[in-house]
């Protein structure tokens, strides 16, 4: 029995997750009974930070369609995001330095967060993303504490305020997209596969960033709207 454990833990987190995004018009496999995962491990890993929404009808406006294949990980941490149609087969890992703001420090020298603020930014659309993912056969693996061997992944590195932004692409392998801080890569298809394009941020974005979510109530709900400058 896994319950009350650090894996049966882990599981109600994998559990949530594809309960969420199973509402995003994403196919996602089921996962079986605890008994499963004693012999097997996870069908597959989703781990989101709390602060795509923390509320999930905040989170399931940021993702729309495509499908996550068993065997499969999604890592998402960063708070500005979006996922449309993205067909997921392996690892995909994406990382901000700022997920919910940046630290400012005030007159007395303490370092602030302002949330909000200079935040990393990512949009998947209609991208392909196919790698061999995680060893599931290594021994070695500790799923809960992200002690896991990987064969391959993509992996997204965002520094700062960095924007990274991939549209109807297919990305195989192993690749690492790092974009530094006040800087936007934009990755899309190609002859050769894909071509990658990093420019900086315009200064006048550099603290209203080019795209954000704009929160509107409407009635006990919330909407959110994509704006782009």
């Amino acid at each position: 029995m896994i319950e009350s454990t650090p894996d049966g833990s882990f599981l109600d987190v994998i559990r949530n997750a594809a309960d969420l995004l199973s509402q995003c018009n994403i196919n996602i496999p089921k996962i079986a009974d605890n008994s499963k995962y004693i012999h097997f491990g996870p069908p597959f890993i989703i781990l989101l930070h709390p602060a795509l929404g923390p509320l999930w009808e905040v989170t399931t406006q940021k993702f729309f369609g495509g499908s996550i294949s068993k065997g499969s990980e999604l890592q998402v941490e960063v708070a500005e995001f979006l996922w449309r149609d993205v067909q997921l087969n392996g690892s995909l890992i994406i990382v901000a330095e700022n997920i919910m703001g940046s630290t400012r420090i005030n007159v007395h020298g303490e370092p602030i967060l302002h949330y909000g603020h200079r935040c990393g930014r990512c949009k998947l659309n209609n991208v392909k993303v196919l790698n061999k993912g995680i060893d599931w056969a290594s021994a070695k693996n500790v799923y809960w504490k992200q002690d896991i061997k990987r064969f391959e992944m993509l992996k997204v590195l965002l520094h700062g305020n960095a924007e990274f932004e991939a549209t109807n692409v297919v990305l195989e392998g192993n690749q690492v997209f790092e974009v530094p801080d006040g800087y936007r890569m934009c990755v899309f298809s190609s002859n050769a596969g894909f071509e990658v394009k990093l420019e900086p941020i315009e200064e006048e974005m550099m603290e209203t960033e080019s795209w954000f979510w704009e929160y509107n109530l409407s009635g006990p709900h919330i909407q959110l709207k994509q704006i782009i400058f």
